[in-house]
């Protein structure tokens, strides 16, 4: 080898790292790389996800890492997102909003019994029961009858409700069969659309309300949790595992470009900016840990 040490081996690999020749080399190994990926038959990258170990050392710390990171680009991005002001609406072209319009108004046939399970619940029970009361009582107060008036006076909001509760029951059931009603589905449909139209005309500081730094607290050690649940983690594994089974039999022998063409799909090479290769170029021309690598290598092969 022509270099005497590590140290005359780091500067000559940073100025080469840095070179328009290097560019190019680089340049031409992605596009390479990247036909070698879609040449791969399927099953080999099948393989690599199988035996990615589901308790891999470090997760747990890389996790922590990016929901710090993430939760301070959060922030700054609500804040700017919050200061430019722009509704959905703002941000997306009619087609886009179109599309996801048919999303949101495409029928779901919920099961019945959980439609029931939900309408059953006493946040709904009592929303019925409030709307029913201020009906009545709305009802009460805009006609002038004597004997209504009497009523009002002897009559309070606890004894109206007492009366009503009793038939929660009927009329949480009669609005379950609505809404689990087929032919009430375009109706549901077009309410889902609607909910959407409504969404996107929000301004960006209901974002305020929703995302808060206590409920993002709350969602980071929701997910540290779950990550950490070993049953979740076991069975989440399984289902991956089965998931791969079954595209290993539908996959075949198939290449991954092959497998796409079959769908009339693609993946063209999208090569880096000048700009993009310029910042790789300073990574590694910059970074001990790859020029020891090459100086390894290249030490084991030139003895």
């Amino acid at each position: 080898m022509k270099y005497k040490d590590f140290e005359e081996f780091k500067a000559a690999y940073k100025k080469r790292a840095l070179s328009p020749e290097f560019r190019k080399a680089g340049l031409e190994t992605l596009q390479l790389l990247h036909d070698e990926i879609l040449d791969k038959p399927i099953k080999e990258w099948l393989d690599f996800a199988a035996d990615v170990s589901p308790n891999r050392n470090g997760e747990s710390e890389w996790r922590h890492a990016i929901s710090a990171i993430t939760k301070d680009i959060r922030a700054k991005s609500q804040s700017i997102i919050v200061a430019n002001g722009r509704t959905g609406r703002d941000i997306l072209e009619q087609n886009s909003i179109d599309m996801w319009k048919k999303v949101a108004q495409h029928p779901i046939d919920i099961p019945s019994e959980t439609v029931r399970e939900i309408m059953n619940q006493k946040a709904v029970k009592e929303l019925f029961l409030n709307v029913v009361h201020d009906s009545i009582t709305g009802f009460t107060k805009s006609i002038k009858l004597p004997i209504v008036g009497d009523l009002n006076k002897v009559v309070d909001d606890k004894m109206i409700k007492g009366f009503l509760t009793p038939f929660m029951g009927s009329i949480v059931g009669i609005a379950t069969d609505f809404v689990n009603n087929k032919s009430n589905q375009p109706m549901m449909s077009e309410f889902a659309g609607q909910l959407l139209e409504i969404a996107l005309d929000q301004k960006p500081e209901i974002l305020n309300a929703l995302v808060t730094p206590e409920i993002e607290d709350k969602t980071i050690a929701a997910i540290h949790a779950t990550a950490a649940d070993k049953t979740f983690r076991k069975l989440a594994h399984e289902h991956v595992l089965d998931v791969i089974k079954a595209m290993r039999k539908d996959a075949g022998d198939k290449t991954l470009r092959q497998w796409l063409k079959e769908r009339e799909r693609s993946i063209p090479f999208s090569a880096p900016t000048d700009k993009e290769l310029e910042h790789v170029q300073k990574l590694l021309a910059e970074s001990e840990a790859c020029a020891r690598f090459m100086f390894t290598e290249l030490t084991f092969h030139s003895a």
